[in-house]
């Protein structure tokens, strides 16, 4: 059945198999192998899960994750839960025992009801008994995993089934679902009508996928205002504005007349596209939406047309059908406004003590030095924070757990990015992962991962020896010199030398006068570097920015306001 398994995802446009072989699963990595699929090998399958993510949200694909059954599938359900909040499309396959003969039985070895362990974490589930119907099956679990709202497909693989031969045909790849042709005439006739037209772009979009929204944007001559999480348009990134996080950002929203919002749920992170920063205007407002889940848009705030169609397809068919139109708002005057908020912004953070390094500071320098074409990697929570308030539209791509807040994703997330476009055969790039020294703890191991691989890897960690951003509520709820249980740790862990351990480089900086030679460093390596960085850990809660936009982020009032 290993073939049909890579049949069905090779028809889909997925070559990428990530997995511990098990021996349910050895002939299927053979024979991945020997057809020239991209494999990835992590050290844990939440990891292996989580890497998959990253190259299904960067390719749109379906990727495969193979579980050893029992702890396995357990081990990955983290994963399913964060691919089905950051709709992604991957297929999990669970190795799992043959139909139980005596069900009456107890105290099986490795063994468990996987089907109801994963039922409320992905879209689709099913079970593969035999190697008869497999093919069918398959596809049917990609069909569902790429359909619609993309998320998780999981297949329970009997063992029996594994050592079968599958006979039946693989179901035809169904066509890009495209807007109808009315409702794309109708959107055409909105934006042109509009004076102060603007794109909101949500996270949930592949590179493709980007590429079509900037040509859009060109075309249209509009602002752009990102979500949190969301990446700048390639092109087009001087007219993309973080929202919430910028009074530029606000003041676009405000002007602007229609909406068209594309990769977003509209979800609490963006005040449901109605509470908030959108309430000047909200009633003249008009909005577009491009999405292939109509109900769960216009749960959260009523929609005047949708246009349900896969992303990519319809933003390209929609700039095909615009004329060319002149720019009908002083874009100049937000970019300037803008750059000098930044410039602001790292003017404060630069002017703070050099030692221990403010956590601001440090966002400034590796902001500074970002190549242009590297993936951005975010993990951790007071960090991501810092990143979020300083801002600044970077084209290269930005990956973070956006909708489930995951921590400890970061690492993968690098790796099986760089993974699949190594494998698509695309330029190399390096990916600059920031993170938290407690979300680098979750999957460290797979640092020997990105070794192996030969990953250009830049992971810069804000090492405070505590829970940042647990700390940081302590202070809020309960006084700055409340205590704070739970949220220290040993100040004797030295990630530089952890690196080394792996094979990887190391370098410990204390001082932000060394910050510059550190990363001039990581730049000229050749695989990954680990940059633990000792930052300010008093300052790293006592100022930490944008909380008032974090706490808003819970609609039922879970996070103390500032």
């Amino acid at each position: 059945m290993a073939d049909a398994i890579l049949d069905a995802l090779e028809a889909r446009g997925g070559r990428c198999l990530v997995g511990i072989p098990d021996p349910a699963f050895l002939t299927l990595f053979q024979r991945a192998e020997q057809r020239g699929f991209t494999l990835i090998s992590p050290h844990h399958e939440a990891a292996g899960g989580f890497m998959a993510e990253a190259a299904a949200r960067l390719t749109g694909k379906s990727v495969a994750v193979a579980l050893s059954p029992g702890p396995g599938v357990a081990n990955a359900l983290p994963a399913m839960a964060c691919a089905l909040a950051e709709k992604a499309p991957v297929l999990f396959l669970g190795g799992a025992r043959g139909a139980l003969r005596e069900p009456h039985l107890r105290g099986r070895f490795q063994y468990g009801d996987q089907m109801a362990m994963v039922a409320g974490v992905v879209k689709h589930a099913a079970r593969i008994e035999n190697a008869h119907d497999a093919r069918q099956t398959i596809t049917q679990a990609l069909d569902v995993a790429l359909s619609g709202t993309p998320g998780p497909a999981y297949l329970d693989c009997a063992f029996p089934a594994m050592l079968g031969q599958a006979e039946d045909a693989i179901l035809p790849l169904p066509a890009p679902v495209a807007p109808a042709l009315q409702a794309l005439q109708q959107a055409v006739h909105l934006l042109e009508q509009a004076k102060a037209p603007m794109l909101l772009v949500g996270h949930g979009l592949s590179t493709a996928a980007r590429v079509a929204a900037g040509a859009l944007v060109q075309r249209l001559g509009c602002p752009v205002v990102l979500t949190p999480g969301a990446s700048a348009l390639p092109g087009v990134g001087a007219l993309c504005f973080p929202y919430a996080f910028s009074p530029v950002a606000a003041e676009i929203i405000a002007q602007s007349d229609l909406v068209l919002a594309v990769g977003t749920a509209l979800g609490e992170a963006v005040h449901f596209g109605r509470r908030r920063h959108w309430k000047a205007g909200d009633e003249a407002r008009r909005w577009i939406a491009i999405t292939t889940d109509q109900e769960g848009l216009e749960a959260n705030r009523p929609i005047d047309l949708v246009l349900t169609g896969e992303a990519e397809l319809t933003l390209r068919m929609v700039e095909q059908q615009l004329p060319k139109l002149n720019t009908r708002v002083d874009l100049s005057a937000w970019q300037q406004a803008e750059a000098a908020r930044i410039a602001a912004w790292d003017e404060v953070a630069r002017s703070h003590p050099a030692a221990p390094i403010h956590p601001a500071r440090l966002v400034s320098e590796a902001m500074a030095v970002l190549p242009p074409e590297a993936l951005l990697v975010r993990d951790g929570g007071a960090g991501v924070l810092f990143q979020l308030s300083r801002g600044g539209a970077h084209e290269g791509g930005v990956l973070w757990s956006r909708a489930f807040a995951h921590l400890g994703t970061g690492l993968p997330y690098a790796i099986g990015a760089l993974a699949v476009e190594q494998a698509m055969g695309l330029a190399p790039r390096p990916a600059w992962l920031l993170t938290g020294d407690s979300a680098l703890l979750f999957h460290i191991s797979e640092l020997e991962t990105a070794v192996r691989l030969g990953l250009k890897i830049v992971c810069v960690v804000a090492a405070d020896h505590q829970w940042g951003l647990e700390a940081a509520a302590y202070r809020q709820q309960s006084g700055e010199e409340a205590p704070r249980p739970g949220t220290l740790w040993s100040k004797a862990t030295r990630f530089d030398r952890i690196a080394q351990g792996f094979g990887a480089e190391g370098l410990y900086v204390e001082h932000a006068s060394d910050l510059p030679a550190a990363f001039a460093a990581a730049k000229a390596a050749q695989g990954p570097v680990v940059i633990h960085v000792a930052v300010d850990a008093q300052a790293n809660g006592r100022d930490l920015p944008g909380w008032a936009e974090l706490a808003s982020w819970y609609s039922d009032g879970m996070m103390p306001p500032r």
